[in-house]
């Protein structure tokens, strides 16, 4: 049996060990209820292989969609687990929107509207494939628009985080300044789980964890009310990754209108809002695209991997995508050296807070490579996105489907059997 048959039964084995029946878990252990950007993800690499258990995992997800559109970060459709946040500590209830499933307060970037597109898109019946595109599409619609309401209400074109976790990257080195600032009072009785299946060297420190909660408890204090956090959130951050995201979602979302004959005005318009406002992001003496912590009134310059999405969204222009295809083959950035060995880092290495095994703070996490392998390619830097991709490749046969992968050596981190790291190896195969 050849290495990529090898791994794409391994995939597809981890993705049915993880079903839950309902959806598919993260993982066995360390996630056991349904997380948003991963099921979507997952949804994605199903569709390689099952579009009927692709299309359940996207009507899964939206069962906990919000009345306002919100699509939240995490659904427990089991109720509570060892899992800590459990669904009680978020008072999601406290919201006249909230569903009657329990849910988290936040959300995570969407990638969902870009796996609607893959699975319509390879359905050999396409009766079919119209038939569930219309049965999800209003409910996409609803979460951009969503996006554009509560988190850039001052139309910039440029959405905005009110807490690290609703980046996916929830301990990424670019929010380090930005919970410094905050002085935890009132918190919330917390007890954390996540170190129970994780090494506490792989997972965000005491201080950090902390500050997690306090905003928490500010949010669920303030009825999750969109209008009062945006206005009144201590944690502020106009996001690139974000941002990217939804703007690629948007393209998918203008090319499934289309082909529903639903109108495209407004989803357009969100396209060249973002096109727009995107730029403001550039840095040309760094060459890359920077956050803007909107309370801190300024750019947070941190170098990490969310600079790269622009590719994948395509909002950089051609002499940017070459400064960040440079920044790329940088070894003092992100190059494989002595010193690591694999693409891509999620921190530069050059950061003074690069840890290479903690949480999005440093390693190798194969979501990321799969956002920039798409990036790359759509700017025509094929050989640079078949590094990526052998270096992907590489990391799985080595050490499994982990959650995250030490760069310098490409031992696994996290997790285990991990659900999108599965999916995903079944798109890059």
């Amino acid at each position: 049996m050849s290495v990529s048959a090898h791994l794409a039964g391994e995939a597809q084995r981890i993705l049915r060990d993880n079903d839950t029946g309902r959806f598919i878990k993260p993982s066995p252990k360390q996630y056991p209820h349904q997380w948003n950007w991963d099921a979507a993800l997952i949804a994605l690499g199903l569709a390689t292989f099952d579009l009927e258990r692709a299309r359940a995992e996207v009507r899964t997800l939206l069962e906990g969609q919000w009345k306002d559109g919100m699509v939240p970060h995490i659904v427990y459709h089991d109720g509570p687990s060892d899992y800590f946040p459990t669904p009680d500590f978020w008072r999601s209830e406290r919201s006249a929107a909230a569903p009657s499933v329990p849910t988290s307060g936040l959300t995570q970037p969407p990638v969902l509207a870009t796996a609607v597109r893959a699975i319509v898109e390879r359905d050999p019946d396409q009766g079919a494939a119209l038939t569930f595109l219309r049965e999800v599409y209003g409910k996409l619609l609803a979460w951009h628009r969503w996006f554009y309401a509560a988190r850039d209400p001052e139309g910039s074109g440029v959405v905005a985080l009110i807490h690290p976790w609703e980046s996916g990257m929830d301990n990424s080195t670019r929010f380090t300044g930005a919970l410094a600032r905050l002085t935890p009072t009132d918190v919330p009785t917390f007890r954390r789980r996540d170190q129970q299946h994780v090494a506490a060297d792989e997972r965000p420190v005491a201080g950090d964890y902390e500050r997690f909660m306090y905003l928490i408890g500010l949010y669920r204090d303030w009825r999750w009310d969109p209008e009062a956090l945006f206005e009144r959130a201590p944690f502020l951050i106009r996001d690139a990754f974000t941002t990217a995201i939804l703007h690629r979602a948007n393209e998918d979302l203008l090319e499934l209108a289309t082909s529903l004959g639903e109108p495209t005005e407004e989803i357009a318009g969100w396209l060249a809002r973002t096109r727009a406002g995107y730029s403001a992001l550039w840095d040309e003496a760094a060459g890359l695209y920077f956050d803007l912590d909107l309370r801190a009134g300024a750019p947070v310059r941190e170098d990490t991997c969310a600079t790269f999405l622009a590719l994948y969204a395509g909002l950089a222009s051609e002499a940017q995508a070459a400064r960040l295809a440079e920044h790329l083959r940088d070894p003092d950035a992100y190059a494989p050296d002595a010193r690591t060995r694999f693409y891509l880092p999620s921190a530069a290495k050059s950061s003074p807070y690069f840890e290479p095994r903690r949480y999005w703070r440093g390693p190798v996490w194969l979501n990321i490579n799969w956002f920039l392998v798409q990036g790359l390619r759509r700017y025509g830097y094929a050989a640079l996105a078949e590094r990526v991709v052998n270096d992907t490749l590489s990391l799985v046969a080595r050490s499994g489907f982990a959650e995250y992968y030490d760069p310098r050596d490409g031992s696994p981190c996290g997790a285990r059997d991990f659900s999108w790291s599965a999916a995903l190896v079944l798109e890059l195969l």
